[in-house]
């Protein structure tokens, strides 16, 4: 029964992925200038760091090199769950304050994964492909021309480890507006609370540091996976990496639950 359930998640995902393509195949140029936009967004920060690089040569256990990994890291993070999750979340503020959700309750299927997963970003499945050949790339030259095939097998759950705690920062910040009724400034105060997670971890003073890999888990999103690729497995950090997304995800359920008990539906 379980096989079945999961089965069919599968297919209904599927099928909001032909949808979305389908619709964005009818906006071409939309598309292109999504992906045009990524492009200008990654480098920003690339010259941002090429900046600060002009005065020194190492930010904490990062050089200039390193550093270069961990941006393309956390621009694949962000690629990976603008695909899976990224167009969903703040749709939330959405649907509670136009009485949208109560369609959404009514249909036959999980309500957190219908609002999560409904709609596709495709065009970050082009920066996927093309940001992952250039980090393979990047830590080969890195690694003085060899591969080590262990940092790779745990960098890619290590990822998306890190994209479900991206995620549940968002979707407990954004179910803000079962209490709030309009919480419209919740996509802003998730970008300022993620702003630590595109920074090094290292730059950071050390309790600082530890906070961003338990309490304020920035640090686990890309550092992380960037630190598997970089230094090598971690075996500690990576199970509490596990840990801490599976407990993050489980909030999340718990304060959507919550919040549909707060729920004042267009109908009442």
């Amino acid at each position: 029964m379980k096989h079945m359930v999961n089965n069919r998640y599968i297919k209904i995902w599927m099928a909001f992925f032909r949808n979305t393509l389908s619709r964005d195949m009818e906006y071409k140029t939309n598309f292109i200038f999504e992906i045009f936009i990524d492009a200008i967004y990654y480098g920003s920060l690339f010259f941002f760091f090429e900046v600060i690089f002009q005065f020194t040569d190492q930010l904490g256990d990062f050089n200039r090199d390193a550093v270069v990994i961990f941006l393309i890291t956390m621009y694949i993070a962000d690629s990976l769950y603008n695909f899976f999750l990224g167009g969903n979340v703040f749709e939330v503020n959405n649907n509670v304050k136009s009485g949208d959700l109560d369609f959404i309750l009514l249909k036959p299927i999980d309500s957190q994964f219908f609002i999560s997963c409904r709609y596709v970003n495709t065009h970050a499945l082009i920066s996927l492909l093309i940001l992952s050949a250039l980090l393979i790339n990047l830590t080969y030259i890195y690694h003085q021309n060899s591969f080590i095939m262990i940092n790779y097998i745990f960098f890619i759950p290590s990822l998306i480890f890190g994209m479900f705690i991206f995620y549940s920062f968002e979707f407990m910040i954004a179910s803000l507006s079962f209490w709030f009724r309009n919480f419209s400034y919740a996509g802003w105060l998730a970008g300022e609370l993620l702003k630590y997670s595109r920074r090094p971890d290292s730059i950071y003073n050390q309790w600082f540091r530890k906070t961003l890999f338990t309490i304020f888990p920035m640090a686990m999103i890309c550092s992380t996976p960037s630190r598997i690729l970089i230094f090598g497995l971690d075996l500690k950090l990576f199970f509490l990496q596990l840990f801490i997304s599976i407990l993050f995800l489980w909030f999340t359920t718990l304060i959507w639950k919550a919040g549909l008990m707060q729920y004042e539906s267009a109908s009442s």
